[in-house]
């Protein structure tokens, strides 16, 4: 496995071992708890060095383990090391080599004194003449007689070219042969370096439950690794919850804590307790270990807890695991009841919820009052806490009808926390439980959001059963499914289908809820907003209510800013999408919170801040991408937004990404989404064969849309048939955006509109519609599309001989694009001209263009300039079309041009080479 976040460490290490290559020696001791990644360490030192050394064939590296079974046989750990050193001697040289350890390992007996031994060692080390490499893992076990002769050799061996490295875990015992060396200890992985250890192991994590791990494990690659291979693979997906104590494999139990089983009874109640203290508030876990004396409270604040400022951490957060497991159930209850003591006046939240823990029987009494805390929770953004409250208050609920209405807000709660496969299981319940109608029908439409939330596919069949139950009876009722089909469709951006469902909802207007027209004013103006129909979607938010809970409400800024991001009023919808995100109003549901991040990364990119598009859809990644991608698809578009930034390699790594989830969802909106944003790349990445391909699937995708904003392929598309010279096909793709464009008239494509128009014009029309694009939308359109005007002026200035001002339009570019971002748009032309006023490209057209090509770059630019295609190019030449695609992209760069019509106009222009 690769080596995550130890680059230090192994940069210290390498100077070690970088010395046998000049003739010296030296060692080195590394040390840490067991788990902490020693091992893995020493494998790609050794591994390193193996390479480092190939080339000499006299050099020897090599890798022993000491164990623990031979540590009472003296000398055996020195005889492991001189026989895997002789083993590893090349050629020749092992017969003399092996004389040589045989002389030394003669005369060992276990009445032979240490420093004898190490005397006559220090002796042969001095006749070593060709670089070794010895590597000894777990060195606190070898015998201590072993020990001593390898410390004292190793404290010397400056001289000659022999390097020892050792390892060893000090909490296990003491380990002499690493006394007076220098020392590198290896610490815990920071949270975001565990993170990634844990996706390159298991790739299902999901970034929130990696983050969890991380927080309630700690940063130990082992440990880490085998608590991740406990959990479900639902867990891992963050589809189902982590258990309150998190599994402990039998090996991380017996390397963490080999003498538990040597603690009192007072000793593991007081682990106990300080497990389950659900707010880590140190005053109440004394007050509840009083009963067990001073010494124990010491013992534990002295052997398990990091105390600061009033709370307390686990110093060890596994050993809790382990501490519950094994206790038994009158354990548990003792430590819960003990703790609701301690907090009874003092923490109520606290005290409640540890007597809820120990009581096992119903009591409606607390039932009640789990529920009326788990409202008060949900109000003030404590959503996981809500959810523990309301699943407690089922629990202890006698009465069937009431335990459903609680089961039911537990099941709401999980949904919102990210648990679908809880909520869809309570859901499930009416298939198990004898329960009401009404019951019946609130678990239908509690499973079928969930279904939606987990598959991004609006469960129709389940949704239309239902639907036809209550149109009759409860219109209302009906509408809430109809609502949950609209909203799924319309977030596929499916808009007739959605179209269809919202239709239905409209029969029955005049017999909603307020919280169900509430609900419809959300889809239908987001429906709105899709179909290009503005003013109506202004309308039905403006309409709009708050909501009746804390649930709604935060469903209700999300649509709100989804609509108000496709009306352009960017600084509206950042307002209410900080709600979530920043100021965690909600909480950190990655059902809410994620995908408000995913919302806010593809208003930034509208809007034209790259930078926070970037943070956005790290947060979306982090909460919501290794569980529901399909729920926002917020990498798609970061594909367009890495291409401009001039990120390439991560755009054409959510590239690859959206390939893989276009190819698992099937679906038509993300293939569309992906055509459309990666036709984007191709261009900016200046791979115009390959983006006009992609742009023309394209298309056909986007004309399927009243309003071209949803799928921004016409400008893409007229710019690229420019670039290539088919400047007749980009007239048409813009004679069919006029009519579309001024349909829905919003600054970008009032913008866009007028640079396709300056982009088909000849050159001197041209600088006029230049000049009006510039001053269209100025003050309201993205920068980055203004960044994208300047560059297109620029370039067509300098095609008109018209150096200096294409010059200074660039120069204009370069400034807007490093404050916003799109950086990527303006490095091909940062260069348009040399410092002695010498021209290149187009504006040269003489041999001096073409001589700083190389004779095959000159080549295939000639082949190009004949009208010859990348693959006739590599078949012509013998080599692959990637070879000719690398050539060009030199050529390009070399001769400051983006386009093959570019290229073949300088060619054809040029005169030949002489002789």
């Amino acid at each position: 496995m690769e080596i995550i976040s130890r680059q230090r460490e192994l940069a210290s290490i390498r100077k070690v071992t970088e010395a046998l290559a000049h003739g010296n020696g030296g060692s080195l001791a590394i040390t840490g708890p067991a788990g902490i990644g020693k091992t893995a360490l020493l494998r790609a030192i050794t591994s390193q060095a193996r390479e480092r050394f190939a080339a000499d064939a006299s050099a020897s590296v090599v890798m022993v383990a000491a164990a623990e079974t031979e540590r009472d046989w003296p000398y055996s750990g020195l005889h492991l090391v001189l026989s895997a050193v002789v083993g590893a001697v090349p050629g020749d040289a092992r017969e003399k080599a092996e004389l040589r350890v045989a002389e030394v390992a003669e005369r060992l007996h276990t009445g032979s004194q240490p420093y004898e031994v190490a005397m006559r060692l220090q002796s042969l080390m001095t006749l070593a003449d060709v670089p070794v490499l010895v590597v000894v893992d777990d060195a606190h076990h070898l015998d201590l007689r072993s020990q001593e002769v390898l410390g004292f050799i190793a404290r010397r061996l400056r001289p000659v070219p022999v390097v020892l490295l050792f390892a060893g875990n000090l909490a296990v015992r003491p380990a002499p042969v690493l006394d007076g060396l220098a020392m590198l200890r290896l610490g815990e992985l920071e949270p975001g370096d565990a993170g990634e250890l844990l996706g390159t192991a298991h790739g299902d994590v999901a970034g929130g439950v990696a983050d969890a791990l991380t927080r309630r494990v700690g940063g130990n690659p082992r440990i880490l690794l085998e608590i991740a291979a406990e959990l479900t693979p639902e867990q891992r997906r963050g589809r189902a919850p982590l258990d309150r104590y998190l599994p402990v494999p039998p090996t991380v139990r017996n390397m963490l804590v080999p003498g538990l089983d040597g603690l009192s009874d007072a000793q593991r109640h007081a682990l106990l307790v300080a497990t389950v203290s659900e707010d880590h508030t140190i005053g109440p876990v004394v007050t509840a270990l009083e009963p067990e004396g001073d010494d124990v409270v010491e013992w534990l604040l002295r052997s398990h807890l990091d105390v600061s400022a009033g709370t307390f951490t686990l110093r060890n957060p596994v050993v809790g695991s382990i501490v519950w497991h094994e206790a038994s159930h009158g354990d548990k209850v003792r430590a819960h009841r003990a703790l609701a003591d301690a907090n009874d006046g003092l923490a109520p939240d606290e005290g409640l919820w540890h007597r809820a823990q120990a009581q096992l029987g119903y009591d409606d009494e607390l039932a009640g009052e789990l529920r009326r805390r788990a409202d008060d929770l949900l109000r003030r953004g404590e959503l996981e806490r809500s959810v523990a409250f309301a699943r407690d208050s089922v629990r202890l609920t006698s009465s069937p009808a009431l335990r459903i209405e609680r089961l039911l807000l537990a099941g709401e709660l999980a949904l919102h926390a990210g648990r679908c496969e809880e909520a869809i299981q309570i859901g499930l319940e009416r298939l198990r439980t004898d329960v009401t109608v009404d019951q019946r029908a609130d678990l239908a439409l509690l499973e079928a959001r969930a279904r939606l939330v987990a598959d991004g596919q609006p469960p129709t069949e389940l949704i239309d059963a239902q639907a036809a139950t209550f149109v009759d009876m409860d219109p209302d009722r009906a509408a809430m499914y109809w609502l949950v089909a609209a909203a799924g469709f319309a977030d596929r951006l499916e808009a007739d289908k959605a179209g269809a469902y919202v239709a239905r909802v409209e029969r029955i207007l005049a017999r909603l809820s307020e919280p169900t027209l509430g609900q419809y004013r959300r889809i239908a103006a987001w429906l709105a907003s899709l179909t290009g129909e503005r003013e109506r979607a202004t309308e039905l938010i403006d309409a709009d209510s708050h909501g009746s809970d804390v649930l709604t409400d935060a469903e209700r800024c999300t649509r709100h800013a989804m609509v108000l991001t496709r009306l352009e009023r960017f600084d509206e919808a950042r307002q209410l999408l900080r709600t979530i995100t920043d100021q965690r109003r909600f909480g950190d549901s990655p059902v809410v919170s994620g995908y408000a991040y995913s919302v806010t990364a593809v208003l930034e990119i509208r809007a034209g801040r790259l930078a926070a598009a970037v943070e956005a859809a790290e947060g979306w990644d982090r909460m919501l991408g290794g569980i529901w991608p399909q729920r926002g698809k917020a990498k798609l578009y970061m594909i367009r937004a890495f291409a401009l930034m001039g990120e390439h390699e991560k755009a054409l790594e959510c590239h690859a990404w959206g390939r893989k989830l276009a190819h698992r969802l099937g679906d038509w909106w993300t293939a569309a989404l992906l055509q459309s944003e990666a036709g984007a790349m191709y261009l900016h990445m200046g791979r115009l064969e390959e983006a006009v391909s992609v742009l023309e699937r394209a298309y056909h995708y986007a004309l399927e849309y009243d309003d071209p904003s949803i799928l921004t392929v016409e400008p893409d598309l007229v710019e690229a048939y420019v670039r290539t010279g088919q400047r007749e096909r980009a007239r048409s793709i813009l004679e069919a955006y006029e009519p579309r464009a001024t349909r829905v008239p919003g600054a970008w494509a009032t913008h866009t509109l007028a640079r396709c128009r300056a982009l088909v014009a000849d050159d001197e029309e041209s600088v006029v519609l230049f000049e009006r694009a510039l001053n269209t939308c100025a003050d309201t359109a993205s920068p980055v599309e203004l960044v994208r005007t300047l560059v297109c002026y620029g370039e067509r200035l300098r095609r008109m001989g018209r150096r200096a001002e294409a010059t200074e339009w660039i120069r204009r570019a370069t400034v807007w694009a490093n404050e916003c971002g799109a950086t990527g748009l303006v490095t091909a032309e940062e260069e348009l001209g040399s410092p002695n006023g010498t021209t290149t490209g187009v504006d040269a057209p003489d041999d001096r263009v073409l001589s700083g090509l190389t004779e095959a770059e000159l080549r295939v630019a000639r082949l190009v300039a004949q009208g010859a295609r990348n693959r006739d190019i590599a078949a012509r030449l013998y080599v692959s079309v990637r070879t000719i695609e690398a050539h060009l992209g030199r050529i390009y760069r070399k001769l400051s041009v983006r386009s093959r019509a570019e290229l073949a106009g300088i060619v054809s222009a040029a005169k030949p080479r002489s002789g």
